[in-house]
C-alpha cells in the first residue's frame, strides 16, 4: 500500500516504543472552506491513545482504519527491527494493557502500566504468553527464571533500528537509563537462554550489514525456516546454518 510521505514519516517520528497501531471509525473534514467535508481514514496508537488520520483521496481504494493501521504497525515493525510488537487492551484471560516488543537478540521491552494492579511488567508478559495473547517465540519464555530485568527509558522519535545485544540496546538513541522528561519508563526483560548464545546459535550470524532473520522468514544461505527448533535440552530460534 503506497502512503503519503508525510504520513510515514510522522509515525516514523512518533516516540512511542510499539508502533502498533488500530484501526479507528472515519471522520468527515473541512479541509477547504469551499468545498464539501471530505472522509478521512482514522487510526489509533495503541501505546498513547492518540489518533491520526489521512484525506481518504491520499490513500489506495479501499482503505480502512484497519486496513491503514495494520500496514502501519508492520512498517514500524520492520524498521525498528522488532521481531515481535503488540499493545492494546487485552481481553483474553482476565483483561489487561500490555505493551511489549521483542528484538530477537532475546530482549524484550515492556510496559503494563495500565494494569499494576495484575502485576509487573514481566508477569504481565507472561500472562500474555499463558492466555495465548501472543505466542512466545521459544517456549522456555514462559518460565520467569530464564530472565534478568531492569528500568530503561524509550523515545523512539530517534532510533537504531538494528539491535545485537543488550549493550548496544543501551547505548541506541532511543534508549536510556536515567530518567528523562518526555521518555517512557519500560521493564528491559532480557530472555538468558537466546541473549546469552553466540551470534551463530541464535540466528544472527553474519556480516555486519547482513539484514537480521526474523520468525517465519527463510534464511538465504541455507533455506531452512527461521524458527524454534528443538535441542536435546531445550531449543533455540534459528534456521540450519
Amino acid at each position: 500500500m503506497a502512503l503519503p510521505a508525510s504520513l510515514l514519516q510522522h509515525v516514523d517520528q512518533h516516540a512511542c516504543f510499539t508502533g502498533c497501531y488500530g484501526g479507528d471509525a472515519n471522520v468527515s473534514a473541512c479541509l477547504d472552506p469551499g468545498k464539501p467535508l471530505e472522509p478521512m481514514v482514522v487510526v489509533t496508537c495503541q501505546d498513547c491513545l492518540a489518533r491520526l488520520g489521512a484525506p481518504l483521496s491520499l490513500l489506495p481504494a479501499g482503505t480502512t482504519g484497519h486496513s491503514l493501521a495494520t500496514v502501519l504497525t508492520n512498517h514500524l515493525r520492520q524498521q525498528r527491527g522488532f521481531a515481535l510488537a503488540f499493545s492494546g487492551y487485552h481481553t483474553r484471560g482476565p483483561g489487561f494493557w500490555l505493551s511489549a516488543t521483542y528484538y530477537d537478540c532475546g530482549l524484550f521491552l515492556i510496559n503494563g502500566e495500565r494494569s499494576r494492579q495484575r502485576g509487573s511488567d514481566l508477569d504481565l508478559l507472561l500472562l500474555a504468553f499463558q492466555h495465548g495473547v501472543i505466542q512466545p517465540p521459544d517456549p522456555r519464555m514462559n518460565d520467569r527464571k530464564h530472565y534478568t530485568v531492569q528500568t530503561v527509558h524509550v523515545n523512539f522519535s530517534k532510533f537504531q533500528p538494528r539491535v545485537v545485544n543488550k549493550q548496544g540496546l543501551l547505548a541506541a538513541p532511543q534508549c536510556r537509563t536515567q530518567t528523562t522528561a518526555g521518555w517512557q519508563k519500560v521493564t528491559l526483560a532480557e530472555f538468558l537462554p537466546v541473549s546469552t548464545q553466540p551470534p551463530s546459535a541464535n540466528g544472527n550470524g553474519g556480516s555486519a550489514t547482513t539484514k537480521p532473520l526474523k520468525v517465519g522468514d527463510i534464511c538465504p544461505v541455507c533455506g531452512a525456516e527461521y524458527r524454534v527448533r528443538p535441542l536435546l535440552n531445550g531449543s533455540f530460534i534459528g534456521c540450519l546454518c
